[in-house]
């Protein structure tokens, strides 16, 4: 028991790797006809929400003329809240206590003008507490790392950016660098699953791409030199003399893999890491006996579950 455990997550394994992104660049080229289609059929993934708002920081300085944060100074921030909480406005407030007027801006989710210009001089930790604005009370104090703000949103508009724009481009050809390779993977992985790819089509892949096989000696489950650990995760669900794709999440990393040879290793009973994989080797055991009691309950008895007591306890420990 302990030794399959520590096997597992130890042994060698010798594999063959093609790099499909090499592969894939070759097939990966989009025309502007595409790229609109794209963008007229999921046009409204592309209307960007603006806000305008008028931002002004509460130092001692500008708010009781002194250096310091006196008393004086947090008696006039409860003021202000205060005055917020009544619905007074930016301009009101401005007035009452002798402030400058202060700056505006329009800026979208990310902090960017609508002509895509980054807004240097407004504090990035502000961005998702303005857009989070609450339209019923447009003026109000915002603290953030003993900084005091008051801000007041102006006008809230949404712009339906058109295919041209740089940023909108750049993501829809991602998105349609994703579909390619999914597809592209999809049909090896068909191929695989078929038994219609075996190690002669890797080697034949290779030459016909003229991609490079490279060698690599994985040393454990946690080796991550060369391939991150995702990925080498799912080269060890696998056994030997097998042809596998495997990849990230987002598509980045995708990589044909041969796993040539598997070495099996053994751990002494004597080992300092002995223990170490006695418990493992127990909580997988129990983790397996409770997923199948609970598919033996599951599928003796339905079960009903109150969604709304369960949100409940949920936001209870929120």
């Amino acid at each position: 028991m302990v030794n399959n455990t520590y096997n597992k997550i130890n042994q060698k394994r010798n594999i063959e790797l093609i790099n499909l992104n090499d592969v894939f660049k070759k097939k990966i080229s989009f025309t502007d006809e595409q790229i609109k289609s794209y963008f007229e059929n999921y046009k409204s993934k592309y209307i960007e929400t603006y806000k305008s708002i008028k931002l002004l920081e509460l130092s001692p300085k500008k708010l009781v003329g002194s250096d310091e944060f006196n008393n004086l100074f947090f008696e006039r921030i409860d003021e202000i809240d205060d005055i917020t909480i009544q619905g007074k406005d930016f301009d009101f407030i401005t007035q009452k206590y002798n402030l400058e007027k202060g700056k505006s801006f329009t800026f979208d989710k990310s902090g960017e003008e609508i002509n895509s210009k980054i807004i240097s001089d407004l504090p990035k930790n502000l961005i998702k507490d303005i857009l989070n604005f609450n339209d019923n009370q447009p003026t109000i104090l915002i603290e953030k790392a003993n900084r005091y703000f008051i801000i007041e949103l102006t006008k809230t508009k949404s712009i339906q950016k058109g295919f041209e724009d740089k940023t909108v481009k750049k993501d829809i050809l991602l998105n349609l660098e994703k579909e390619t390779k999914r597809k592209l993977i999809s049909e090896i992985i068909s191929k695989i699953n078929k038994n219609n790819f075996n190690k002669s089509d890797f080697n034949k892949l290779s030459k016909d791409e003229n991609v490079p096989i490279q060698k690599i000696n994985l040393r454990s489950q946690n080796d991550n030199k060369i391939i991150k650990k995702e990925l080498v995760n799912q080269i060890y669900a696998f056994p030997e003399k097998r042809v596998i794709v495997v990849n990230d999440i987002s598509l980045a990393e995708n990589f044909l893999i041969y796993i040539d040879k598997i070495k099996n290793v053994t751990i002494d009973k004597n080992s300092e890491k002995y223990q170490k994989y006695l418990n493992l080797s127990k909580l997988k055991i129990a983790s397996e006996l409770y997923s199948t009691y609970d598919k033996l309950i599951k599928k003796k008895y339905k079960i009903d579950i109150n969604y709304q007591t369960l949100n409940t306890v949920k936001n209870y420990f929120n």
